[in-house]
This record gives structure tokens, C-alpha cells and sequence, in this order.
């Protein structure tokens, strides 16, 4: 039988913002799940270790952190950390947010901060805001939630990934591209194909997708197959063969080797490392 994934969809309950300490953590949060929303992480001080996508995330003092819509994240460990963590439905993240967000999915998804950034200024506010009764408008509570998340994007857009101007042709190019990835990962995997989407030359994507992100165009196709190979792995009982026809290999042995390459270990030998 096939493991589920839990997906906290009533995270938010009737609202589009939810503020929650850190120190809310506890065993039952331990497994692994994935929203429907963006979950921000503001860290004062203290120690926070978690895994997202697959991937070991150290917060280590002031620190943000962020995981998309969809992401597998686990919480694994705290030590005397305080802070908060934000919810916020992806329907109330402004879309020139969550494109940045997305071209920082797997690559700087954390990023640490000075202890007087701003940012940690806007929880307490926040707080108040929700439980003054008197305020009946949640535009108030939505707004400081918007600000909290551009600062918090700003804080991410700092790291090396995105250097480009956000309205510059390439950026556009490569947040389509990303995009396209999801749509058609399974059955389309070659640069040139996904250019032919894009009505561009394969080498004007290359170059776009790797000014933008660092990475070549191939790089973010592999990844999203990778990652959904890990997922099928982990999440469901399907065998390595199965999990190749499920990703449009025909040939297991050749999807074998592409997945070693990719993780420096077998599928099998992945699986087995895995709770």
C-alpha cells in the first residue's frame, strides 16, 4: 500500500495569515508533510534543523527560511530558539513574490540575518493586530503580512540567484521555464523542447535560466525529476521499475544510473536511508 504524504490544508483554518511561536513544535509536527501554503520561518536566536525537499536545512541564530506550496518538509530538531513561524495562503502572496520564491526553491531557501533586522519587528505587531478586537478590517493584518513577506523575499533575493531585474526578459523567460518543468517533467526532458515552448533557441534559454539562477537550463530539468523520484521512493511502495515508467523511462537500468549520478547513491540504497 502506498504511504501519504499528510497536507496540512487547515493550517490557515478561516484565515489567510496565521502567526505561530516556534516553541509549538512537538513530536507530532516530526513527520514529514507538505501545505497548500507558504510557510515562512522567522528565527531570533537558537538552533533549527529541517529537511525540505530532501535536503537538510541548518538555521543557526537570526535567520529566515521559507518553504513553497507542495515542498515535503520535516521538522527534526530545536535548541532554545525563539521566533515565529508565518502562514500565509498562496493566494495572499503578491505574484512578483512567489515568482522570487520559486526560483529560490532548492537552492537558497534560508538566509541568515542581522538580530535587529527589521523583520522581527512586524510579529509582535501582528499579534496585536489579531487579537485587538476593535479592529475589524483584515485588510490591517494582511498588509503587515505582506510587508513581513516582501522583507523576507528581499532578505532571500540578497543571496547570488537573482541578480537580474525582476521585470528583465531573462528572469521572465526562466520563471516560465520553471514553470513549464512542472507541467511537463514526465514525458519532455530536453532543453531544446522546452525552448520550442518558449519560442526562443535553446541556447537563449541556457543562457537566460543560467544568468538568472546559476544553473543551466538541464540542471532544473534533472532536479525536478530527481525530486520526484525521491518522493515516489520515500511515499509510495512502487518498485525502482515502476517508479521509471511512472517518470516516462522505458528503460529501468538507464533511469538506474541517471538517479546515482544525480543522488551518489542507488534508489534502493536511497529508500533504505530513509525513515
Amino acid at each position: 500500500m502506498n504511504k501519504v504524504i499528510p497536507s496540512h490544508h487547515n493550517q490557515l483554518e478561516n484565515s489567510a495569515v496565521r502567526l505561530m511561536p516556534l516553541s509549538v513544535f512537538h513530536e507530532k509536527q516530526t513527520e514529514a508533510h507538505r501545505d497548500d501554503h507558504y510557510m515562512f520561518i522567522l528565527q531570533q536566536k537558537g538552533k533549527f534543523v529541517m529537511e525540505i525537499d530532501f535536503k537538510i536545512i541548518e538555521l543557526k541564530g537570526p535567520s529566515l527560511c521559507f518553504a513553497g506550496p507542495g515542498q515535503i518538509h520535516q521538522y527534526i530538531y530545536q535548541q532554545d530558539n525563539e521566533g515565529w513561524f508565518l502562514f500565509v495562503e498562496a493566494g495572499f502572496v503578491r505574484e512578483s513574490y512567489r515568482e522570487i520564491l520559486d526560483l529560490h526553491q532548492w537552492l537558497h531557501q534560508s538566509v541568515p540575518v542581522s538580530e535587529n533586522d527589521f523583520i522581527f519587528d512586524l510579529p509582535p505587531l501582528l499579534e496585536k493586530t489579531a487579537n485587538d478586537i476593535t479592529l475589524k478590517d483584515l485588510s490591517i493584518e494582511h498588509s503587515l503580512a505582506e510587508s513581513a513577506v516582501g522583507i523576507i523575499v528581499s532578505r532571500i533575493s540578497e543571496t547570488p540567484v537573482t541578480h537580474l531585474q525582476h521585470t528583465s526578459q531573462k528572469y521572465s523567460i526562466t520563471s516560465r521555464f520553471k514553470q513549464l518543468i512542472s507541467e511537463h517533467f514526465q514525458r519532455t526532458r530536453q532543453v531544446q523542447q522546452y525552448a520550442k515552448l518558449l519560442s526562443i533557441t535553446p541556447l537563449y534559454l541556457n543562457e537566460a535560466v543560467k544568468e538568472v539562477t546559476g544553473f543551466p537550463a538541464s540542471f532544473w530539468i534533472q532536479q525536478k525529476v530527481l525530486w520526484e523520484a525521491r518522493r515516489l521512493l520515500v511515499y509510495t511502495s512502487m518498485d525502482v521499475k515502476q517508479i521509471a515508467f511512472e517518470l516516462g523511462y522505458d528503460d529501468p537500468v538507464y533511469f538506474s544510473r541517471f538517479f546515482k549520478k544525480g543522488t551518489g547513491m542507488t534508489a534502493l540504497q536511497f529508500r533504505a536511508n530513509k525513515p
